[in-house]
């Protein structure tokens, strides 16, 4: 969400707009397929688990390599952040430590949370949630109010057309917590079903709200995670608030892949429930350590390469469905499916490209 806004800025706030309808239909379509492909399927796993069932030994290869490099870098996306709004926050009250101080707080704090049972894990980031979106509300209507300049909004720059691309795709998807989501609903098709086009719903919305309002303050002059530009406004308590949002997003994300993370390692991979919990918690905490520390890129090739693999093992799984029960597809169906994996094999290579070179 706080590289949201440097990134419409980058391209022109409203081509970044259309950017985020556009992907967050198309991400809203991957969930409920994979929706799909959970209720169908008896016993639960993650991704690779039912890509192994539907789809054969190859595609587990890709799909392993997608899970564990995707939350593998969101996991470490969240160590950064997380620790810079801590860091920012206890600066407030005279409190210091370094971000490795604040970086161990967070990574400890949450394998704390993890070990619990999932329910009370889910309760408890649930709360923590409520609260973010409210503050996250309150700081937007704070900036459109008292500091928003429409003109600010102007502008277009195409050759920056797929920055917002691999920070949206991060920002919008949420595939990964769908099994947790049936395992606590249960496969009522209805509830499963609402509760995943609320859940990409909203973010959206919030995103297009915080982004307006941050935008129309700053311009092309935001930062990358915005919220440092809001020392420019009044100092002291408003980068307090907005660090306090930023850390409850990091904080709340950290928890929900975390979980999802180890129960992924322990159904899939098959490691042993401690062991699970042991490497989701604290090989991140370990690429922190080795200094892989540039926000942007971890968000952008994690959005564009791991999002776009398993959007693409998405379609194929509910195809090889849809398929096993004896459906007829129309020429429409082939139309759309491969043009939205031709549009994902398009942003893999280029934020490949970007990222190598």
């Amino acid at each position: 969400m706080f590289a949201i806004p440097y990134s419409f800025a980058a391209v022109g706030f409203w081509f970044g707009v259309l950017e985020l309808v556009i992907l967050t239909g198309v991400i809203l379509l991957f969930q409920l397929l994979y929706g799909e492909v959970v209720l169908a399927t008896p016993e639960f796993h993650r991704l690779p688990g039912y890509a192994q069932i539907y789809l054969g030994r190859y595609a587990v290869f890709l799909a392993r390599f997608s899970a564990l490099f995707g939350i593998t870098g969101v996991l470490l996306a969240y160590i950064l952040l997380g620790s810079k709004f801590m860091q920012t926050i206890f600066l407030q009250f005279g409190v210091g430590g370094g971000s490795l101080f604040w970086a161990s707080v967070i990574t400890l704090a949450t394998a704390l949370i993890t070990f619990l049972p999932l329910r009370k894990e889910a309760a408890i980031n649930g709360i923590l949630t409520a609260v973010l979106i409210v503050f996250t509300i309150l700081l937007s209507v704070f900036l459109l109010f008292f500091h928003f300049d429409a003109s600010r909004l102007g502008g277009l720059n195409p050759f920056n057309a797929f920055i917002p691309y691999g920070v949206l795709l991060f920002a919008l998807s949420g595939g990964a917590v769908i099994p947790d989501l049936v395992m606590v609903l249960g496969k009522e098709r209805s509830s499963v079903r609402r509760a995943i086009i609320v859940g990409t719903l909203i973010p959206a919305a919030l995103y297009f709200l915080f982004a307006l309002a941050v935008v129309g303050t700053f311009g092309i002059g935001v930062s990358e995670e915005t919220i440092s530009s809001l020392g420019a406004l009044d100092g002291g308590y408003l980068i307090f608030f907005g660090s306090l949002i930023g850390f409850l997003a990091a904080f709340t994300s950290f928890i929900v892949l975390g979980k999802s993370f180890q129960i992924l390692l322990n159904l899939d991979f098959k490691f042993p429930r401690v062991l699970a919990w042991i490497i989701a918690v604290f090989f991140p905490f370990a690429l922190y350590l080795a200094g892989m520390h540039d926000f942007i890129v971890i968000i952008g090739a994690v959005g564009a390469i791991a999002v776009g693999i398993d959007s693409a093992l998405t379609i194929a799984m509910y195809h090889k469905i849809k398929q096993n029960t004896g459906s007829v597809f129309s020429t429409f169906s082939y139309v759309w499916k491969f043009g939205i994996c031709a549009m994902i094999v398009v942003g893999v290579f280029y934020e490949l490209s970007k990222t190598l070179w």
